[in-house]
């Protein structure tokens, strides 16, 4: 069999409580270009050159007493680890949770966020990389 080796994510697609809120997040905060919308419910993002972001926007509304965690966290690689203090500093700015960081691994640097559903994103330069 034959050693499956992917040349990246295509897309990730996240389950959120308030498409509007999340498209406000990830469009205009983020800064991520709209690809098309699906639907009321449904919005593709960009991300790099080929990988896609989703967002769906839940059927049922969520109760925090229930952690139903979809994706861990997804990552975004940034081409500095200056670029991860800037990015920290937005944040801060923004008032947008950060969670852990922003701090230094062994070949890098990162922090890690929350969107306004609790979803985990992480931010980091990785000097094996570049």
């Amino acid at each position: 069999m034959a050693k499956f080796n992917p040349s990246g994510i295509n897309h990730i697609t996240i389950r959120v409580n308030d498409i509007k809120r999340a498209e406000e997040f990830y469009g205009d905060m983020l800064g991520f270009e709209l690809l098309r919308k699906m639907g009321q419910s449904m919005a593709v993002y960009q991300v790099g050159e080929e990988d896609t972001l989703v967002l769906v926007e839940a059927e049922t509304s969520y109760d925090p007493s229930s952690r139903d965690y979809r994706v861990d966290h997804f990552g975004f690689y940034l081409e500095s680890a200056e670029k991860v203090d800037e990015l920290a500093d937005y944040f801060r700015e923004q008032e947008v949770t950060i969670l852990s960081g922003p701090a230094n691994r062994k070949r890098g640097r990162f922090v890690f966020i929350s969107d306004p559903d609790g979803n985990m994103i992480e931010f980091f330069y990785d000097e094996g990389d570049n």
